[in-house]
């Protein structure tokens, strides 16, 4: 049995979601209808490394990790203006990028999996 409001698995006869508290009755009530699934795309894993490679962050954003894409965009644009000043930074700023590539193809195929395993979307 699950949980119509945010898809958790539960026992049977459970009055309330362990998850989000919302109650869904018990065993000895009336036949529930039946809930017609709900399917979730799934992510693209070569889309968001694309996507990051074009531009930091982008990839992360695409996979629904708004804030972590947000934050990498604004530290790679700081790398990026502070690289020009030093060849060090030069090659921080090729490390940093294919990280976030790396990052990306690796938060799609987590949302995958979750999506797959679960149903629901992670985050």
């Amino acid at each position: 049995m699950y949980c119509a409001k945010c898809g958790n698995n539960m026992n049977e006869g459970q009055q309330f979601c362990d998850k989000c508290g919302t109650k869904v009755g018990t065993a000895g009530e009336g036949a529930q209808q039946p809930q017609q699934p709900v399917y979730q795309r799934e992510k693209s894993d070569g889309l968001a490394a694309v996507l990051s490679f074009l531009w930091a962050g982008l990839g992360q954003i695409y996979v629904g990790r708004i804030g972590r894409g947000l934050a990498i965009m604004l530290l790679g644009i700081l790398i990026v203006i502070i690289g020009f000043f030093t060849f060090f930074l030069l090659i921080l700023v090729l490390v940093y990028w294919i990280w976030n590539v790396y990052d990306a193809y690796k938060l799609a195929q987590e949302y995958n999996d979750r999506l797959r395993s679960t149903g629901n979307r992670p985050w």
